[in-house]
């Protein structure tokens, strides 16, 4: 969604406010230094570790869905992908009660055509190598998404009729489309260029299988054409709407409002 956790704009912590802060005591050396400014789905920290700056997470995932998401970021690493892999605890472990200690990816948001071209071809990558890829517990791809179907934050059962009926009826207009892995909140914020021009990706916290569109439809350049990308932006507006429904209702209905006038 349309929020991104890693901005380059922080704020500290939260002063006097006791629990508010992860426990990162289960890895050694780990410190938190600040906390980032932007992201309404998770919370994320810079940290210091004994290897260098790192990005400390605590997801709000089921236990399950974490770790699908982590077994997917080794994978993508062992591939040659640009991702923040999580750090083992002195225990072994990859994550604690929530609690994810990842590896920082310094870089910059894309800039131009030709940064947005590098991005495209990084997630036209993803999909190439993850289709067929095993479900993420909890989520549905969106033609099988039902009147009353949850996938990640989006909640069908809190639409009103009309609402629903729209997005479903854009929903079941999908089911001819690719499916694999795929990121699921490619906007700037979530995107680093690194100095050698590599193309990191960050904040995995909404991928899973679905319709690849959900990447591609509003990139920072245009990657479909015709049919196809208004179908895309279709989708676009009606996925927005529904995973904003409750908790930024303004926009929501803005992008239900451009649904319906395409």
């Amino acid at each position: 969604v349309r929020t991104g956790v890693n901005n380059p704009g922080r704020a500290g912590l939260p002063e006097g406010m006791p629990g508010m802060q992860p426990d990162v005591s289960m890895w050694r050396g780990v410190s938190l230094v600040e906390r980032v400014a932007e992201g309404q789905r998770n919370e994320v920290w810079v940290g210091d570790s004994p290897s260098g700056q790192v990005a400390v997470r605590r997801s709000r995932r089921a236990s399950d869905s974490l770790a699908w998401e982590l077994d997917l970021l080794d994978a993508l690493d062992a591939d040659g992908f640009l991702v923040p892999v999580a750090l083992r605890t002195t225990a072994g472990d990859r994550s604690h009660d929530g609690v994810v200690v990842q590896r920082w990816i310094d870089g910059r948001p894309p800039a131009n055509a030709d940064d947005w071209t590098a991005v495209a071809h990084q997630l036209r990558r993803l999909h190439d190598r993850c289709r067929g890829w095993v479900q993420r517990p909890g989520c549905i791809a969106v033609p099988e998404l039902g009147r009353n179907g949850h996938s990640v934050d989006a909640d069908m059962s809190v639409l009103p009729d009309d609402v629903a009926a729209d997005v479903m009826a854009v929903f079941a207009d999908l089911r001819d489309v690719e499916r694999s892995v795929i990121h699921g909140d490619p906007g700037a914020p979530n995107i680093r260029i690194t100095a050698d021009g590599r193309v990191g990706l960050l904040d995995w916290d909404e991928s899973r299988v679905d319709v690849v569109w959900h990447d591609l439809s509003e990139l920072g350049v245009q990657v479909l054409a015709g049919d196809d990308l208004a179908r895309a932006r279709r989708l676009s507006n009606a996925w927005e709407a529904v995973n904003a429904w409750t908790a930024e209702p303004e926009y929501a209905r803005r992008r239900i409002a451009r649904l319906r006038s395409a």
